[in-house]
């Protein structure tokens, strides 16, 4: 009896052991270190014109359960992964899709026969960047090429880098499985303020009062 309830009590520790971990490693995962910044994944849609008959609806894990998309950018949370599913107009206002719990969306979206259905998957976060990086964002633009049955082709065209200067620098994708690298842009005008003139001026700030009680 002792060694059973010895057993369930050390059970019981590695389960909320291995919980409160989960949690920490989630918030520590949102945390951005002195000196970095996170440069989001934001996209676009740009033919979604051309499927007036289609509602296309982004679905990720752990959110958005569901968002209409339309031709704006959208981003979403950058420890998220997501889908994009196109849905017949007739069918999402039959089943009344903006209706459903996040479960029945799921199930809806990954199991119905009418949902076309994309292979592609979008991620939140491009990169966690010192901060005297000039990069300020990264917008993949998207192309659909069909929908056929319950098949949503859908690729990547090009990723537009967008800088502190306002320069624009589009690259095209050779491959979907990998992101074209942004080209190196001098450092920000911030960078050399915080990080090269001010420890400068602190330094010569020292330096001055040093020599001042040294010569009284």
């Amino acid at each position: 009896m002792v060694k059973d309830k010895i057993k369930v009590v050390c059970t019981g520790l590695m389960v909320a052991l291995f919980i409160l971990v989960s949690i920490n490693g989630a918030s520590y995962a949102d945390v951005v270190n002195p000196g970095e910044k996170t440069i989001p994944y934001s996209y676009q849609i740009a033919n979604i014109q051309d499927y007036p008959d289609y509602v296309l609806i982004l679905h990720g894990t752990p959110n958005p359960s569901l968002e209409v998309l339309n031709s704006s950018e959208f981003s979403f949370y950058k420890l998220s992964t997501c889908s994009i599913y196109a849905v017949p107009s007739s069918v999402y206002q039959e089943v009344q899709v903006n209706q459903m719990n996040d479960t029945m969306v799921s199930e809806f979206l990954n199991n119905d026969s009418r949902v076309a259905r994309s292979d592609l998957e979008l991620e939140g976060l491009y990169d966690t960047i010192n901060e005297g990086n000039s990069l300020e964002s990264a917008l993949i633009l998207l192309k659909i090429r069909s929908i056929q049955g319950n098949t949503l082709n859908i690729q990547k065209e090009k990723i537009i880098y967008t800088y502190s200067n306002g320069q624009r620098i589009e690259k095209p994708f050779q491959n979907q499985n990998q992101t074209p690298e942004p080209p190196v842009i001098g450092q920000s005008w911030d960078f050399y303020l915080y990080f090269v003139v001010l420890p400068l001026l602190a330094l010569a700030v020292i330096l001055f009062i040093l020599i001042r009680r040294r010569s009284s």
